[in-house]
């Protein structure tokens, strides 16, 4: 739909190479010249290193090495977005993968029978530790490697640099305190769950409780905290480590991700029986944990007694500051239009939300800045559930999803994923375009 200000192609405009891409090809090309006079594991070393460095600089979250025909493709994800970052022709002079196979103690040439191979290196770039986690798979053209660049730096740990607004981030710092309960972390892969959790730890973490995880796999080591690596080989599964976790003692139990019946209800009656946890589960909103939990076999009694809430998360890419230009907001005919296959409770208070006054709505323009996507950097977007007595009722009559939606929005406030995005574009920290772009499923 055009209200919501997408991006317009000038016509006839000569878009500019962003400087970092021509950098790594020239620098690409740079070695294939000096192929001559410097062996080719040096070259592959200097390429490897080059990438890294280039993936570190864009804040590139992943990084995708893949034969496309006679050509060796790099791409990196960026705010969430694949974008190319090299195309050349391959070069058997220069073994780029057999140099990241061993970086990351896979053996040089990949296995004769096709199988995934996952490992992990660190390296020192700019200066600091970044680490990087690297996931082999066999296709039709050859190896793809992909390779997670974990950057502490571009970890916000505090609660206060997720983007949450004053109200929620009041709410939830009080939440965590509490001496027992489970609460839920949900979204999408790559929606900043874990983010969240290591931000939740560290703000509650102090010398005088005993806080220990199980995560698949520690992305990130926090200091004070005792963090439990899980492995299926060894038979350390989730339910194994939660039953061994709870003869250490603890006061705050974080569970990487919540995944069948056996780990569910020992989460939950460990919930009940004193300790304080936290934990995600893959759902597409905050309400429909409940119901997922339910497909698990977990009785509505535990759910009502144990839950403290829930919070739902995606990320939205912020407008770059140096290109985005103000946007008219939509017309009423477009926003009934938008709203009219959502639940009339909630889409009254979605329409209210976009036609407010007084809103700065912006749209992406483009410029070298942001590699003219017109976006620089993400934020959260956020759906917090309480539980309440309104809720607890609804859990122990086992009331389908929507009508837990509507009793949450109705009698416990909240604000979906949604609404918290057009709050965030109302104020200019992204695009209406961005915010439908990443709920369009929750609408």
């Amino acid at each position: 739909m055009a209200f919501w200000g997408q991006k317009q192609e000038p016509e006839n405009e000569q878009v500019q190479q962003p400087a970092s891409q021509q950098s790594l090809d020239e620098n690409h090309q740079n070695l294939i010249k000096t192929k001559g006079r410097t062996p080719s594991i040096d070259l592959a070393i200097k390429l490897s290193d080059l990438i890294l460095e280039h993936a570190v600089k864009e804040r590139a979250s992943d990084v995708h090495i893949e034969g496309q025909g006679a050509n060796l493709r790099v791409r990196f994800r960026i705010d969430g977005i694949l974008q190319d970052m090299l195309n050349a022709p391959r070069n058997a002079e220069l073994p780029l993968t057999q140099r990241i196979r061993v970086l990351a103690g896979f053996d040089p040439e990949p296995p004769t029978s096709f199988r995934t191979e996952e490992g992990r290196f660190q390296k020192i770039i700019a200066g600091r530790p970044i680490q990087v986690r690297v996931s082999s798979f066999p296709t039709v053209n050859g190896e793809k490697l992909v390779l997670r660049v974990l950057d502490r730096q571009q970890l916000g740990l505090d609660l206060e640099q997720l983007g949450m607004d004053e109200s929620n981030l009041s709410i939830i710092k009080k939440m965590i305190r509490n001496p027992y309960g489970i609460f839920f972390i949900t979204g999408a892969t790559g929606s900043g769950k874990t983010t969240t959790l290591y931000a939740i730890l560290k703000n509650i973490n102090t010398p005088m409780i005993n806080v220990i995880t199980l995560e698949d796999p520690v992305e990130y080591r926090l200091e004070g905290i005792n963090q439990a690596q899980i492995s299926a080989k060894t038979g350390f599964t989730w339910a194994e480590g939660l039953r061994t976790i709870l003869r250490q003692d603890p006061d705050v139990i974080m569970v990487g991700e919540i995944r069948d019946y056996e780990s569910a209800e020992i989460s939950l009656r460990s919930a009940l029986t004193g300790h304080l946890l936290f934990t995600t589960i893959h759902t597409i909103n905050a309400p429909s944990i409940i119901e997922r939990l339910f497909e698990m076999g977990v009785p509505p009694f535990l759910i009502a007694s144990s839950m403290l809430g829930a919070v739902s998360q995606r990320l939205v890419r912020k407008v770059c500051r140096n290109c985005a230009q103000k946007a008219a907001p939509p017309s009423e005919v477009v926003v009934n239009e938008f709203i009219k296959n959502m639940d009339p409770i909630e889409g009254k208070v979605v329409k209210e939300l976009i036609l407010e006054a007084n809103a700065n709505y912006m749209v992406e323009k483009g410029c070298p800045a942001c590699r003219n996507t017109g976006y620089v950097g993400r934020t959260g977007i956020f759906e917090l559930m309480l539980m309440n007595e309104d809720i607890r009722k609804q859990v122990l009559e086992h009331s389908p999803t929507d009508v837990l939606r509507r009793t949450a929005i109705q009698a416990g406030k909240m604000k979906t994923i949604l609404m918290d995005g057009i709050m965030k574009a109302r104020s200019g920290v992204t695009t209406l375009s961005e915010v439908i772009r990443v709920t369009a499923t929750l609408v």
